[in-house]
C-alpha cells in the first residue's frame, strides 16, 4: 500500500543523499530493523525507512502510535538520533510554532499564539526562543534554496540571517555555493553593494586640470573611488543594474530612503552625459 506522510513527520529535514544511500544498503543487507510508525493513517516516523524499503523491494513493517503526545514522540525519535545542529533544530521549532490550525496536534493547539508558546517549541527542541525567532525570519524572508540549505545543516542560522537580507536572486545564487569560503566572499561582496559600505578611501592622485575648481577635483576623485569599488567586486557598467536588482532587498525601507535621496543626482549625471555628448558633437 502507498502511504502519505503526517505533517509532524515532515517537520524534520530530509536525510542527505549519502545517509539515505547508506540506509538503503543497510536495509538491503540486514532488513528493516525499526518499525515505521503510523498515526491517523499516515507515517508519523520513518519516512526514510519507508522509501528505502520501497527502493529495496521489501514490504515495510508498520506499527501504530498509541501515545498521547505525537509531537514529543517525533522530536525524541529524530533530533538526537539524527544529530541535528542548533540551526536545524531552530528551523524545526519554527515550523512547529507556525503550523496551521488544521495541522496542529491537539496537545499543542495554540503553540504559536504568544511568545510563551514559542518558548515551548524552543524548549522542546533544546534551542533558545531567540533562535526560533531568527529561524522564523529566515523562513519568512529566505529564498527556497537558502531555507533548504539551513534545514539540511549546510548553512548556519548566523550566516542565513545575513543572506536573507539580500534580494531573492542573490540569496538563491549564494545559497547554492558549496564552498564555505567562496560563499562568504560572495556574501561580503553582495552586502557591500546592498548596504553601501565604504571600501577604499577617496583617491588623492587625481590630476586636477589647472582651470578646474577644487570641488570638481574632489567629485571626480570620489567618483573614481566608487568605480574602483565596483571593479573590486566584479561589477561592470553593463551588469550594475542587474546586480542592484538582485543583491538589494528593495522591500527594506531604509534603502528606499537612500535611493530616493540619490535619485535626483543620478538624473543629473544622465543630463550631464547628454549635454557633454551634444557639446562634443558640435565642437
Amino acid at each position: 500500500m502507498s502511504l502519505g506522510f503526517h505533517v509532524l513527520c515532515l517537520m524534520l529535514p530530509d536525510m542527505s543523499t549519502e545517509s539515505f544511500s547508506a540506509l538503503v544498503e543497510d536495509i538491503r543487507q540486514n532488513g528493516q530493523r525499526r518499525d515505521i510508525v503510523l498515526y491517523e493513517g499516515l507515517i508519523l516516523d520513518g519516512r526514510h525507512r519507508y522509501r528505502a524499503c520501497i527502493e529495496c523491494g521489501i514490504e515495510p513493517r508498520y506499527s501504530d502510535y498509541d501515545g498521547a503526545d505525537p509531537v514529543a514522540f517525533v522530536v525524541s525519535e529524530n533530533v538526537s538520533r539524527r544529530h541535528l545542529s542548533e540551526s536545524q533544530r531552530a528551523m524545526v521549532a519554527a515550523k512547529l510554532a507556525t503550523l496551521g490550525n488544521g495541522q496542529r496536534p491537539f496537545t499543542y493547539a495554540n503553540l504559536h499564539s504568544s511568545p510563551v508558546k514559542r518558548a515551548q517549541a524552543a524548549e522542546l527542541l533544546a534551542v533558545s526562543p531567540r533562535m526560533v525567532a531568527k529561524a522564523s525570519e529566515v523562513k519568512k524572508k529566505g529564498a527556497p534554496a537558502l531555507v533548504q540549505q539551513v534545514e539540511v545543516g549546510k548553512i548556519s542560522m548566523h550566516e542565513a540571517e545575513k543572506i536573507a537580507s539580500l534580494g531573492p536572486k542573490s540569496q538563491e545564487r549564494i545559497a547554492k555555493i558549496e564552498d564555505k569560503r567562496q560563499r562568504k566572499s560572495e556574501l561580503t561582496r553582495a552586502l557591500s553593494i546592498s548596504q553601501g559600505r565604504k571600501h577604499p578611501a577617496p583617491r588623492t592622485d587625481f590630476i586636477e586640470p589647472k582651470e578646474q575648481c577644487g570641488w570638481v577635483s574632489t567629485f571626480m576623485a570620489r567618483f573614481e573611488s566608487l568605480v574602483l569599488v565596483m571593479t573590486e567586486v566584479g561589477i561592470e557598467p553593463s551588469t550594475l543594474s542587474r546586480r542592484l536588482l538582485d543583491d538589494v532587498n528593495w522591500s527594506d525601507p531604509r534603502f528606499a530612503v537612500r535611493y530616493d535621496n540619490a535619485y535626483p543626482w543620478i538624473v543629473a549625471l544622465a543630463d550631464l552625459r547628454d549635454a557633454v555628448g551634444e557639446g562634443r558633437r558640435s565642437a
